[in-house]
């Protein structure tokens, strides 16, 4: 890693193609989650939608442990029906939640409720027997340098960061993208053994580097998992 990068403590793997990250990504991710059955009886795992990790899912659901007893659940979500194309439950449930992977315990984000500001608390509730700290964290990073949806600008982001707030998600409007979100706080994502950020193309590893040079967690809140020391980070990245 550039040692001229403020965050020295993540770490940065990178592959020479996507199908060498997505094989090997799996393999490290599994090993977690072993090691986390092995230990408690149990594993968690929390996963980023979009279209980045769909490879990546199609290798671990087919790694063999015991998925009965690991729990998985989103990053974030957009506050639509699970059957809608831009349900991130959809994405899971399609390319991850098969094969061997099938009889993983899959608590969604989304509820009945109108908005995510109204269901959150209800969420927060479907939530509450999931096993913490967090195995492993997968989350990806957009090009305005927000993760989960800890979105720039938004107005409950200060809200969602704060480290104090005993929140383990928020509902939040994206001033940079439609739909509103949901998502996991940054104290319940920091909560965890293990961060990767995974991140694919040389612009996505631009505005990495962009966010590793600057302090204004309102700007790009990617910085806000960056910048801190309590839970290990390690950069998945290939061109």
């Amino acid at each position: 890693m550039n040692s001229s990068y403020h965050y020295s403590h993540a770490t940065l793997q990178e592959f020479a193609d996507a199908e060498s990250l997505n094989q090997q990504f799996a393999v490290e991710i599994a090993n977690k989650l072993r090691a986390g059955l092995k230990q408690n009886g149990h594993a968690s795992l929390v996963v980023s939608g979009g279209r980045t990790p769909i490879g990546l899912f199609t290798h671990l659901r087919e790694q063999v442990l015991d998925w009965s007893n690991v729990f998985i659940t989103l990053a974030d979500e957009r506050w639509v029906d699970e059957h809608d194309e831009s349900s991130n439950e959809k994405l899971v449930r399609e390319h991850l939640l098969q094969s061997h992977a099938a009889t993983a315990r899959f608590v969604g984000l989304k509820n009945s409720h109108l908005t995510p500001f109204d269901g959150a608390t209800e969420t927060e509730r479907a939530l509450a027997a999931f096993p913490r700290p967090f195995d492993v964290v997968i989350l990806g990073m957009g090009e305005d340098g927000h993760t989960a949806s800890l979105f720039p600008g938004a107005e409950n982001l200060k809200a969602a960061l704060a480290m104090d707030s005993g929140r383990v998600c928020m509902g939040m409007t994206p001033l940079t993208a439609p739909l509103d979100r949901i998502t996991l706080t940054l104290p319940a994502l920091l909560n965890s053994r293990q961060i990767y950020l995974h991140l694919v193309g040389e612009s996505k590893m631009a505005v990495y580097r962009q966010a590793a040079q600057g302090n204004d967690l309102n700007e790009m809140p990617v910085r806000a998992i960056l910048g801190q020391s309590e839970t290990p980070v390690e950069i998945i990245w290939t061109k």
